[in-house]
């Protein structure tokens, strides 16, 4: 076993004690006392080392002046140990995921930091314990601050926070108080949408005989936030040349349409991944266009649908295919 794997193990070990619980951990996680560590950092250690020249040097030539100034930048030292301990201790902790994420990707929760005391906590950095992530926020008494963290999402399925450290190096960056969380904050990472192949054709009313306005092609309905995988065809260019954001362009017909989305379709030649990602893109591309849609997976077929609810169940049955149904880390 190399010296790198070894280092790398026993990291790994040293911040799961340091969690003093389970991982991951029920929320809202409030830092204990015994959950908050200190250590000097780079500047701390050369202001103690310099705190000692001085003292060997008073010593020496017994002067007063210099054992005074000595112990009075040491008590400085012990004061920050204390500020920045108890700017962390007592704070509570919770992350929210949101909005729809696709692998490949960046993965958003919202980080929520309450303060229920009457202390202001300065400088509170939070992020993965690799570096992806460094948010920073100054949380006021008895408020509470929210924080975007974004981190990578390589694959789909089921994704946690996994590990993150918050810390603080107030007031003077002579001392590092850290701590390590790992939130049970699971988010759903849906298929990359990839796929080239047009949509299947469209039928006219749906089976069960639809009638009335449903959405289509024929008129304008309105506007909403784009998502990817919307067309670009779709796209309100006029707003956004404005500065008014992305929005995609809804459309309304007298007629429900709909469409057949089915697995055994697909070239014999696209492994499993591929097939999901082009059922992914069919999903998004027929939810712009209002399509009523029936997916079908081995093993099983969901709708015919409309409805939001059904879109979100289609994408939720793509990211989830083969794997556990449970959130893991």
């Amino acid at each position: 076993m190399s010296f790198a794997s070894l280092y790398a193990r026993l990291r790994t070990r040293l911040r799961l004690w340091a969690l003093r619980g389970k991982s991951p951990e029920p929320q809202p996680v409030t830092l204990r006392q015994a959950r908050v560590y200190v250590f000097p950092t780079g500047t701390g250690f050369a202001i103690f080392g310099t705190l000692l020249l001085m003292f060997i040097g008073a010593i020496n030539y017994a002067l007063s002046l210099g054992f005074g100034l000595t112990f009075f930048l040491g008590s400085v030292g012990v004061v920050h140990i204390l500020h920045s301990w108890r700017t962390l201790t007592g704070l509570q902790i919770s992350l929210l995921g949101g909005g729809e994420t696709f692998a490949g990707t960046r993965a958003q929760w919202v980080v929520s930091l309450a303060n229920h005391q009457e202390t202001l906590r300065p400088a509170v950095r939070i992020g993965d314990t690799e570096g992806h992530a460094q948010l920073l926020a100054d949380v006021l008494p008895r408020t509470t601050t929210q924080l975007t963290l974004s981190l990578p999402c390589p694959h789909r399925g089921w994704m946690q926070p996994g590990m993150c450290v918050i810390e603080t190096r107030q007031p003077l960056g002579w001392i590092r108080a850290w701590s390590y969380i790992a939130p049970d904050a699971p988010l759903l990472v849906y298929p990359a949408p990839l796929g080239k192949l047009p949509l299947p054709a469209q039928t006219g009313a749906s089976a069960e005989g639809v009638t009335g306005t449903a959405p289509g092609h024929d008129d304008f309905a309105g506007l909403r936030a784009y998502q990817p995988g919307d067309s670009l065809r779709h796209v309100a260019w006029k707003q956004l040349a404005s500065g008014q954001g992305m929005y995609t362009k809804m459309f309304a017909s007298g007629m429900g349409t709909g469409c057949t989305l089915d697995w055994f379709s697909l070239p014999n030649g696209m492994d499993t991944e591929a097939r999901l990602s082009q059922l992914t893109q069919w999903v998004l591309e027929s939810r712009t266009a209002g399509l009523r849609i029936t997916l079908i997976l081995p093993g099983g077929q969901i709708g015919p649908g409309h409805d939001p609810a059904h879109y979100q169940e289609c994408l939720r049955q793509l990211a989830l295919y083969g794997l556990e149904g449970l959130p893991h880390g």
